[in-house]
């Protein structure tokens, strides 16, 4: 039944994202490019509503499936309630961004009281642990912690959906997993609702990659960031093995890193933060001459290593997790190196290299 309510996420998004391209078209509903931006043609930026009605409608189905007696488990639970509802809550902020504009402050405050609404349905952080230290309760700290990692993540994801196929690619990678944790932890509905959103992804991407004909907009990457966001919450919540929250974050690391390395280099070369900017490593591979497709699947492999080594990282002993941090941190470095590598290369084949210099 799982498999066929996946089948059916696939098709919904595939269809309702070509008609979004349609009324994209039609309203005017454009990205048009800018000095940040990686495509040279305005593109239809609605692409998220294919995903979100189709996680709603194959939810909706597997909810009628239980009460036909043809699934066990049931997706119509309070925690999965409360993240469709932060998700259409964030899509709408999204779509409102997308039609007419929302000012920052205005779309942060939306995001905020999303977050707030999460926190007082009660779900939050409320252990850390790492190797042999903790776990620790949070006591007070889990509110600031919880709305911090919300919020945060879902602008995270909102950044980096920047070039074909990247966002749609990890989305897809990071609920594959999350619905792995979810099944092993005995929360079957969690992890039918993760299906729908991998199936969903899978369905937009063929409109986005290798060629872009839609984005998934604010509409799609705020509410990925804020659904995501909440399953690391969630399932760090109910996990008896306090490793759970370090493998969750694994999971998210490599968009996590390239998001928290952009921004202490940004802080350090004395930049303005809040300043639009293309300094992400994705954008400087594609600014060395990298292909958005090879940057995407590049990313793609990324992911599968760390959610590999997220899975293990659950049930290993504490000598084996520590492995398994170094070989994730070996890993992202050497990702890292290898963007400034190609950076390297692309200078000197500029013309006039050696002329000027560069930091970074």
């Amino acid at each position: 039944m799982l498999w066929i309510v996946f089948l059916l996420s696939i098709a919904t998004a595939f269809l309702v994202t070509q008609l979004s391209i349609v009324l994209s078209h039609r309203r005017g509903v454009l990205d048009v490019p800018n000095v940040r931006s990686s495509h040279s043609q305005p593109v239809p930026r609605l692409g998220g509503v294919g995903i979100l009605v189709a996680v709603l409608i194959s939810s909706a189905v597997l909810a009628a499936m239980k009460s036909a007696a043809l699934i066990d488990y049931s997706v119509l639970t309070r925690d999965v309630l409360v993240m469709l509802a932060a998700g259409i809550g964030m899509a709408a902020t999204g779509l409102y961004d997308d039609f007419h504009g929302l000012r920052p402050a205005t779309k942060f405050l939306m995001q905020f009281l999303l977050a707030g609404l999460i926190l007082l349905a009660g779900f939050r952080i409320e252990r850390v642990s790492l190797l042999d230290w903790g776990p620790f309760s949070l006591g007070i700290l889990a509110i600031p912690v919880t709305i911090l990692w919300l919020t945060g993540f879902a602008n995270i994801f909102n950044f980096m959906d920047g070039i074909n196929g990247i966002s749609g690619v990890t989305a897809a990678a990071y609920f594959a997993f999350f619905a792995i944790l979810a099944w092993r932890q005995g929360s079957p509905g969690l992890a039918a609702v993760a299906v729908v959103f991998v199936g969903s992804c899978l369905g937009f991407i063929p409109h986005n990659f290798p060629i872009a004909r839609t984005f998934m907009g604010d509409t799609g990457s705020l509410m990925l960031g804020i659904a995501l966001a909440f399953y690391v919450v969630r399932l760090s919540q109910l996990a008896a093995n306090p490793a759970t929250l370090v493998a969750l974050i694994l999971i998210c690391s490599v968009y996590l890193w390239d998001s928290g390395f952009t921004l202490l280099r940004r802080l350090r070369r004395g930049e303005n933060i809040f300043q639009a900017h293309r300094s992400h490593l994705y954008q400087r591979l594609v600014q060395s001459g990298r292909s958005h497709a090879r940057i995407t699947i590049l990313y793609l492999i990324l992911h599968m290593l760390m959610g590999g080594l997220a899975l293990a990282y659950v049930g290993a002993g504490n000598m084996l997790r520590a492995g398994i941090l170094g070989l994730a941190a070996l890993a992202l470095t050497v990702f890292t190196a290898t963007v400034y590598r190609f950076e390297g290369r692309a200078a000197k084949m500029a013309p006039g290299a050696g002329t000027t210099g560069t930091r970074n």
